[in-house]
C-alpha cells in the first residue's frame, strides 16, 4: 500500500472557538489557559485541559475508495472519537498509542469529511505535561484490496557468524517475492511469505556502528504487481543474562537517559526533525541508550534513534488499574491493555534500535496477587509477539513497601494528595514520595531496604526478564548475591549519583544500565528538578508559574548542563575537562537545591556586573588525578578530582577561565576553556537544521552574545519574533518560571539563550527576524527543500 502524509489541510478550533488553520503534528494544550488555579497544578506546568477538535476535507479517486483505505494516527491525546463523512470508527482511549483506522466502508469517491475529537479537559489526567490534539502524525494508506499488510514485513536476526535473517510477510494472496538491499544494491533475493537469507560479511548494527539494510516485497499475481512494501532493518542479536547485556556478542553498559514526550517550545508535537535533533544531541552529550518515558515512543525517534545509533526501551505507561491522577488511563487499563501491548510490538519490530520493552513505571499494583498475575500475563504476551526482546518494568521499590504499609503515594481515587491543598494535613499520595525524597536525598532509598521488602517486592520483579530498579542501586549487590539468577538494571536513578551507580553497573556483572532522571528536560512536574533562590520557591512543588521540571541532562533546548558533564566524566566518552558554573548572578544568596539535581551549574563564563563575586567553579573530567585553573593567564589553583570532580572558589571578572587535566606526575593531559562575551552585546540566530525538509521543521538558534561570538548569561532581553513567508510554530527559552507563551513569538531569553521553530509547507526560502529593545536585530534565511 501506499502511505502518504495526511497532515495537511486541517482545520482546529478548541472548546467551541472558531475554526482555524493548523500544522500536523499539533499540541492543542499548549494554547491552553495557564494560571495558578489549573487543577493539574504544577505537574500540568498549570495547564488547564480542553475539548479539541478537528477536521479535513480530502478527496479520493474511483480507484483509491475502491480500493483498501487505511488512516494510521501516530498519536492523538486522547479519547480520540473520529468520523468519516458522519460515521464513527473505534478508536483507542489511550493518548499515546499508535493505531489504524479502516476507512474503506466510509468513504466515497470525489470529496470527503473527517473529523476527529479529543480531549484531556478533565484534570489531572497525568503527573507530566502531556500535551493534548493530534500529536503525531497522521497517515493515509491507499492501495489494492490485495494488498501487504502495513508492518506486514517481519525482519529477524537470526544469527550473526553467519549472518542469517528470517522474513515473514502478512500479504493477501499472491506470490511475494522478497529482495534484501544494501545501499541500493539488491544483494540477495528468494521467493515466499516466510524466507531466510544467508548475507555474507554482513554489517551488523549497534550503537556505535547503525548500519541498516532495507527489505522489499513485491506481491505477484498472475504476472501484475499488486503491491509492493520496503522496511529498514538492522542485523542486531540480543542476548541477556547475569553475565550481562551482550549486542551482537559483545558486553554492552546501557549509558542511559529518561526522555519525556514533549519537546520544549513545540510542546508534546512530534515532527521527525524535532526527534532526529533531540537523538543527536543526547548522544553526543555520551548516552547511548533512552528510556521513553513514560508512554510508547514517537516512530520518527525510533527511527532517528535506528539511523544515528541508540539503544531504545520502549514504555507503555505510567499506570496499571490503580490511579495516580483522578482522571488517568486507568479507568481503560483492564479493558485495552493488550490491545496496546500488540501495537507496540507490531509497531517496533523491525526497529533495531529497540531493544527492550517496559511495562509500567512506578507501579504498585503487584505487591497483590491479581497484579502479579496480571504481570505475568502481559509478559507472557510481549514473549508470544516478539520473543527477540527482554521485558523490564521500572518498579520503585520504596513506593511499593510505602504502598503495603498503608502509606501509598496516591489517593484511592488518584489525584494530587490532599496535603498540596491543605498545608496542615498529613502528606498521602503522590507527595509523600516527593516530600521523602526532597527532605531525605537520595537516602530515602534505604526505605526498599527494610526487613521484609525483598519478600514483597520480588514476585514483581521476577516475574520479568530484567527486573528494573527506580531508585534503588543500594540493592544491587545484596540483591546479586540473595538472587543469583536476577538481572538487574537501573531504569531511575539520581543524576548526581552516577558515579557512584555507574561503578557497580562496572562491579556486577547482572546489572547492565543505568538511566538517569532526566537526560532532556521537560514541561510540567515543574521545578521538581530545579534549584531555586528564594524562600517562596523552594520544594518539589513549584509555585505559579514555575513551568519546566529542571532535571535534564540538557534543557528544553538541548542546551547540556553539569549534569551532562558529569555523565560524560563518569562514561568516559569526553576527553577534555569540562568547565562548569554555578549561576555567579545568585552567588550572593541563598540556594534551595533539588534532589533531582546535583549542580545548577553551566558552561558559562559569562556574568556581566558580578565582577567581583566569587563563583562556584566544578570541573569534570573521568581520566585526570588533578585539575588546574588560570585565569586570564594567571594561574590560581590546582585541586585532586574526586568523583569525577575538581571544585574551585574563583572571584569573578571577564576573561578567559582555563582548566588543564593533570596526571598523577602533575603533567598536562588536556585543557578547555570557557571566554566571556565581549562588547558589545547582539542578537545573533544561527540555523541549527541542515537541509530542512518542506513540511517539516527548521530549528534557530537566537542568543545574546559578544562579538567574539559568545552567549552572554546575565543580560536576558525580551526577544520578538518574525518569520516571512513560513510559519514559526514556538519559540522559547529555558526560563523555568515564566506567564510568557511559545507561540506567541515573544519570549525573554534565558541566560542570554532561546530557540525558535520554522515550518514552510513547500520548497523554498523563510527568513526569521529577531529583535529586541537596545540591540541590534538578527536575521536568518532558512531554505527549505
Amino acid at each position: 500500500m501506499q502511505r502518504i502524509s495526511f497532515c495537511e489541510g486541517w482545520e482546529f478550533s478548541r472548546d467551541d472557538d472558531p475554526f482555524e488553520e493548523v500544522v500536523i503534528p499539533h499540541d492543542a494544550m499548549l494554547g491552553n489557559r495557564r494560571d495558578a488555579q489549573a487543577p493539574g497544578g504544577s505537574a500540568s506546568g498549570y495547564y488547564y485541559g480542553a475539548d479539541y477538535h478537528y477536521r479535513k476535507q480530502f478527496d479520493l479517486t474511483e480507484e483509491q475508495a475502491r480500493g483498501a483505505l487505511l488512516l494510521e494516527f501516530e498519536a492523538v491525546y486522547r479519547e480520540s472519537c473520529i468520523r468519516i463523512n458522519g460515521m464513527d470508527v473505534e478508536t483507542p482511549p489511550y493518548g499515546f498509542v499508535p493505531f489504524f483506522v479502516d476507512i474503506a466502508h466510509v468513504v466515497r469517491p470525489g470529496q470527503n469529511t473527517i473529523e476527529v475529537d479529543c480531549s484531556n479537559a478533565d484534570q489531572p489526567d497525568c503527573r507530566w505535561y502531556s500535551g493534548g490534539g493530534i500529536m503525531r502524525p497522521v497517515w493515509l494508506w491507499s492501495g489494492n484490496q490485495t494488498h501487504i499488510a502495513p508492518e506486514g514485513i517481519r525482519v529477524t536476526t537470526v544469527s550473526i557468524n553467519p549472518a542469517v535473517v528470517h522474513v515473514d510477510i502478512a500479504a493477501g494472496a499472491g506470490d511475494c517475492e522478497v529482495s534484501i538491499v544494501d545501499d541500493g544494491q539488491v544483494i540477495a533475493q528468494a521467493t515466499g511469505r516466510s524466507v531466510d537469507f544467508e548475507l555474507p560479511d554482513a554489517s551488523l548494527w549497534s550503537a556505535d556502528e547503525p548500519y541498516l539494510y532495507q527489505c522489499h516485497v513485491s506481491l505477484h499475481a498472475d504476472g501484475e504487481e499488486l503491491d509492493a512494501a520496503t522496511t529498514s532493518f538492522g542485523i542486531r542479536m540480543l542476548e541477556w543474562d547475569t553475565r550481562g547485556l551482550r549486542v551482537n556478542g559483545r558486553e554492552t553498559l546501557l549509558r542511559g537517559g529518561c526522555i519525556h514526550c514533549d519537546n520544549g517550545v513545540l510542546g508534546a508535537a512530534s515532527f521527525a526533525e524535532s526527534e532526529r535533533r533531540r537523538v543527536r544531541l543526547l548522544k553526543k552529550a555520551g548516552f547511548n541508550a533512552l528510556r521513553i518515558a513514560h508512554n510508547p515512543a514517537p516512530a520518527s525517534l525510533l527511527q532517528a534513534c535506528d539511523e544515528l545509533g541508540m539503544y531504545v526501551m520502549d514504555e507503555t505507561w505510567d499506570v496499571w488499574y490503580t490511579p495516580k491522577s483522578a482522571h488517568d488511563y486507568s479507568q481503560w487499563f483492564l479493558d485495552w491493555c493488550d490491545r496496546d501491548l500488540r501495537r507496540l510490538a507490531s509497531r517496533d519490530y523491525n526497529h533495531p534500535s529497540v531493544i527492550m520493552y517496559s511495562i509500567g513505571n512506578e507501579i504498585a499494583d503487584p505487591i497483590a496477587e491479581q497484579g502479579v498475575l496480571l504481570e505475568h500475563s502481559m509478559v507472557a504476551l510481549l514473549h508470544s509477539l516478539d520473543p527477540t526482546r527482554p521485558v523490564t518494568c521500572g518498579f520503585n521499590l520504596t513506593m511499593m513497601v510505602m504502598e503495603r504499609v498503608g502509606r501509598g503515594w496516591y489517593k484511592e481515587a488518584g489525584g494530587v494528595a490532599e496535603s498540596s491543598q491543605n498545608p496542615e494535613s498529613k502528606p498521602r499520595g503522590s507527595l509523600l514520595f516527593n516530600l521523602a525524597a526532597q527532605a531525605a536525598g537520595t537516602g530515602m532509598t534505604r526505605i526498599a531496604n527494610l526487613p521484609g521488602a525483598d519478600k514483597l517486592v520480588s514476585p514483581a520483579l521476577d516475574a520479568l526478564d530484567i527486573a528494573g530498579y527506580n531508585y534503588a542501586a543500594g540493592r544491587y549487590e545484596v540483591d546479586a548475591r540473595k538472587h543469583p539468577g536476577r538481572i538487574m538494571l537501573g531504569t531511575e536513578t539520581f543524576p548526581h549519583e552516577l558515579a557512584h551507580n555507574w561503578e557497580l553497573v562496572k562491579d556486577i556483572p547482572a546489572v547492565i544500565g543505568d538511566f538517569m532522571w532526566a537526560g532532556w528536560d521537560y514541561l510540567g512536574e515543574a521545578g521538581a528538578g530545579a534549584w531555586a533562590y528564594t524562600p517562596e520557591e523552594a520544594g518539589f512543588s513549584k509555585p505559579w508559574p514555575w513551568l519546566i521540571a529542571g532535571s535534564g541532562a540538557l534543557d528544553i533546548l538541548g542546551t547540556p548542563n553539569a549534569a551532562a558533564a558529569l555523565a560524560g566524566a563518569v562514561w568516559k566518552t569526553i576527553d577534555k575537562p569540562s568547565i562548569q558554573v554555578r549561576p555567579v548572578n545568585v552567588m550572593n544568596g541563598k540556594t534551595y537545591k533539588a534532589t533531582w539535581r546535583g549542580s545548577d551549574a553551566i558552561p558559562s563564563w559569562s556574568w556581566q556586573g558580578c565582577e567581583g563575586t566569587v563563583a562556584d567553579v566544578e570541573v569534570y573530567d573521568g581520566r585526570a588525578h588533578a585539575i588546574r585553573i588560570e585565569l586570564n593567564g594567571t594561574e590560581l589553583a590546582t585541586k585532586r578530582v574526586r568523583s569525577c570532580i575538581a571544585r574551585f572558589d574563583v572571584e569573578y571578572e571577564p576573561g578567559i577561565l582555563t582548566a588543564t587535566a593533570l596526571d598523577e606526575d602533575g603533567h598536562p593531559l588536556a585543557h578547555a576553556s570557557l571566554a566571556s562575551a565581549r562588547p558589545p552585546l547582539r542578537l545573533a540566530a544561527h540555523l541549527q537544521t541542515k537541509r530542512p525538509k518542506a513540511r517539516g521543521v527548521a530549528y534557530v538558534e537566537v542568543n545574546i552574545e559578544g562579538r567574539n561570538g559568545e552567549v552572554e548569561s546575565n543580560a536576558d532581553a525580551l526577544v520578538n519574533v518574525e518569520v516571512e513567508d513560513g510559519a514559526l510554530l514556538g519559540f522559547g527559552s529555558a526560563r523555568p518560571a515564566t506567564t510568557e507563551r511559545f507561540e506567541s513569538g515573544e519570549y525573554t531569553t534565558y541566560r542570554g539563550r532561546a530557540l525558535a521553530v520554522v515550518y514552510r509547507a513547500e520548497a523554498g526560502v523563510a527568513k526569521l527576524t529577531a529583535q529586541a529593545e537596545g540591540l541590534p536585530a538578527a536575521t536568518q534565511e532558512i531554505t527549505f527543500e
